[in-house]
């Protein structure tokens, strides 16, 4: 639990001694706020929703492949230039988005808790994708093989639950005032500093487990 503490608190600190990723969390949050304003992304009976869908597949690899590359060379403490950003990485993340989405809505459309299931056991695709640089299918297989101890789904289940307590208590003290203009830059604050924290935190989570895993298989297959 102590490490799963300290990951918390480093994945707090990230943000703040890399202000680019606080930048490119406020860019994101902002172009999805401001167009699901006028049609969320459930939203399919208004034909904005089609807009609101278009930004987050084009924004989505660009900020997480950014965020990703960002933290983990931070670990590694190796710097990270716009330059060495992988573009190749791109459509295989726009095919995971859709592909992981899609499984996540079946999985809900059975029961709600099949589409959290398969939601946290495919969550570290973009990872993987990015930093290793698999296929989006192999990705998403690769995900589950290493969530599949039940420690795991369960660690990160529990963050995740805990973490969006902040961004939804936010937003029940704010809908009463939602129409005024005021409480517009607020939420896109609190969604930008959620998002920098969370992907921060699922990166640094794949790092260490990554780590653990390698160790393990060594040491049942010693040279």
């Amino acid at each position: 639990m102590t490490k799963i503490a300290d990951r918390i608190k480093e994945a707090a600190r990230l943000p703040i001694r890399l202000p680019s990723i606080g930048v490119a969390s406020l860019g994101y949050s902002s172009a999805i706020y401001l167009s699901s304003l006028r049609a969320d992304l459930l939203d399919v009976g208004d034909p904005w929703w089609i807009v609101t869908v278009g930004i987050l597949l084009l924004l989505s690899p660009v900020y997480h492949t950014f965020v990703i590359r960002k933290t983990a060379a931070s670990v590694a403490g190796q710097a990270f230039a716009l330059r060495d950003f992988p573009v190749e990485s791109f459509g295989d993340l726009v095919v995971g988005e859709l592909l992981v989405n899609v499984l996540v809505v079946l999985g809900a459309a059975l029961f709600l808790f099949p589409g959290i299931y398969v939601g946290l056991r495919s969550i570290y695709y973009k990872q993987i994708i990015v930093l290793h640089k698999v296929r989006s299918l192999s990705a998403v297989r690769e995900s589950f093989r290493m969530t599949v101890d039940p420690r795991v789904v369960f660690q990160m289940f529990l963050f995740l639950a805990v973490a969006y307590c902040f961004p939804l208590a936010i937003d029940v003290v704010l809908t009463p005032a939602i129409q005024a203009l005021w409480v517009h830059p607020i939420a896109i604050l609190v969604s930008s500093s959620f998002m920098a924290w969370v992907n921060v935190y699922i990166t640094l989570s794949f790092i260490d487990l990554m780590k653990k895993l390698q160790t393990l298989e060594g040491t049942e297959n010693p040279a």
